[in-house]
């Protein structure tokens, strides 16, 4: 993790920081300050490793309910005909 000082930070740019009961943690926030949306932190949640982490949750989570299908469908046939698995 790479740590930056408030003193390097260039001249007017803003971090914006929440604390809870883990410590302090960089908020990404959805809107940018002249009111229009920040696609990036909207879509990515702030980087692009969440949104890839994201993806892939989401495709396993696709892929399990396909399969779950498969399954019901060919239980179901086998209920049809009468045959013991």
């Amino acid at each position: 993790m790479k740590y930056i000082e408030s003193a390097d930070l260039p001249n007017n740019e803003k971090v914006y920081l929440n604390k809870d009961i883990l410590g302090w943690h960089v908020v990404h926030p959805i809107k940018n300050e002249d009111g229009t949306i920040n696609w990036k932190n909207l879509i990515a949640g702030g980087s692009w490793a969440k949104l890839i982490l994201i993806i892939l949750f989401v495709l396993i989570m696709i892929g399990a309910i396909f399969e779950v299908h498969n399954l019901v469908t060919i239980a179901n046939e086998c209920l049809n005909q009468n045959i013991i698995i």
